[in-house]
């Protein structure tokens, strides 16, 4: 079998890329039942092509109606994964923004469309073994647990993807359904901060407004000691007049008189008392109801700010202290690791069928093209060599040829002038 490739190789047979000549060197029986005949691609249905296409394989070198379905089926979880995160990534923006808008669509697009690329790549990329042994009816050695080791340092960047991608849509799949508690949790603590918020007096107006309330009721005192007096003036009139009081003498006498002098007095004055006290603590007043205004209306807008603070990090926070709440709850401590693991399961499915899977007809029809395309280079390689050699060793001929004739062609010329003078010539 050796021989005769080689000797179709010598004769030109097989092409650069040929899947055909692949198939005519290494398959003299002919094809299994529901197997793809020689020369035609498999996968007449566009929806098999595409699928084909999407998991990255070889449609010419895919024989079997077994191989057909199975790379089908991972297309079909290639782009089942990447629609999965193009969701989630519209889900978890959502959830930050506090609600869906039409610009999340482009940017979920986008990630999904990474995605699957980034899946079609890792399922597209073929595990050769090392092809740098492969001589004459040799095959390539097959790939260790070095190469699995080497594979994941090169889908790496795919698992970080997945792990951060399943924590954070696993978070946001929480805060959906514990809606409703997180809500309560929300309520309570937005209430719990309302009332520290009201009592906290950070600018100082308690103080000042008790101070100016402090100084309206001295100034009220005023006034009630003005008309006390006022009364008493009026009382001791009275009693002077009837002679209940006073010198005792009735009738309105010189001490009336003094009497009414001072009661008119100290009704200008309480007058005058009322008229400052009502000025003053109309401007206290007013201070007041300043003061007063402007604290409820910062403590109106802290409230509004916190009963309106219902943002991603604030969930957050509700979930943590809801799920702490319910710490001896296996059920609730369980589903966020469920959830994460069921999402990083999902999203490294192609890796781990690339990784752990076991080689299959077509992995090996692969690896058996990749090492005809090295044995070909090979010997490609060792026939430059050889005519490199040949050619250096014309080369070296002539040249020795050459320096053979120019010393024979010297001698005889010497010979013939040596026997032309002998001879007296």
């Amino acid at each position: 079998m050796v021989t005769r490739w080689r000797n179709r190789w010598r004769r030109g047979r097989f092409g650069p890329d040929s899947a055909d000549a692949l198939r005519t060197a290494t398959s003299a029986a002919p094809p299994p039942t529901g197997a793809t005949p020689p020369g035609r691609a498999a996968g007449r249905n566009p929806f098999t092509r595409l699928f084909l296409w999407c998991a990255g394989v070889d449609r010419t070198l895919v024989e079997t109606r077994s191989e057909r379905y199975r790379y089908v089926g991972i297309g079909v979880f290639i782009v089942l994964i990447a629609t999965l995160s193009a969701v989630m990534f519209a889900l978890f923006g959502s959830v930050i923004r506090g609600g869906f808008t039409v610009a999340l669509i482009p940017f979920a697009v986008g990630w999904g469309v990474l995605i699957f690329w980034a899946d079609r790549s890792i399922m597209a990329e073929p595990n050769y073994g090392d092809l740098r042994h492969v001589d004459a009816g040799s095959g390539t050695r097959r790939a260790g647990w070095w190469s699995h080791g080497r594979q994941v340092s090169q889908y790496g960047f795919r698992v970080v993807i997945a792990i951060g991608a399943a924590f954070l849509v696993t978070e946001a799949v929480l805060l959906l359904l514990f809606q409703s508690e997180i809500r309560r949790e929300l309520d309570r603590s937005h209430t719990d901060q309302v009332a520290v918020a009201q009592r906290v007096d950070s600018r100082g107006e308690t103080a000042e407004i008790a101070a100016l309330r402090s100084e309206k009721r001295a100034n009220d005192d005023r006034v009630t000691a003005a008309e006390q007096a006022v009364t008493e003036a009026a009382d001791a009139l009275a009693g002077e007049a009837d002679g209940s009081s006073g010198s005792g003498r009735p009738g309105f006498g010189q001490v009336a008189a003094q009497r009414e002098t001072e009661l008119r007095r100290l009704r200008k004055v309480a007058r005058q008392t009322r008229d400052e006290v009502a000025t003053a603590n109309a401007v206290l007043d007013e201070r007041i109801e300043k003061l007063q205004s402007d604290r409820q209306s910062r403590i109106d807008a802290s409230v509004a700010a916190i009963t309106g603070d219902r943002g991603w990090i604030t969930q957050e926070r509700a979930l943590h202290r809801f799920l702490q709440a319910n710490r001896d709850n296996l059920l609730v401590l369980a589903i966020p690791w469920v959830l994460r693991v069921t999402l990083l399961a999902i999203d490294l499915l192609p890796v781990s069928l690339k990784l752990l899977a076991p080689p299959t007809l077509y992995d090996r029809r692969v690896r058996a093209q990749a090492e005809l395309s090295a044995y070909r280079t090979r010997r490609w390689l060792e026939a430059g060599r050889d005519s490199v050699d040949q050619l250096a060793d014309l080369d070296q001929v002539r040249a020795n040829t050459l320096y053979d004739l120019a010393r024979e062609e010297e001698n005889y010329r010497k010979s013939t002038r040596l026997g032309h003078l002998r001879n007296g010539g």
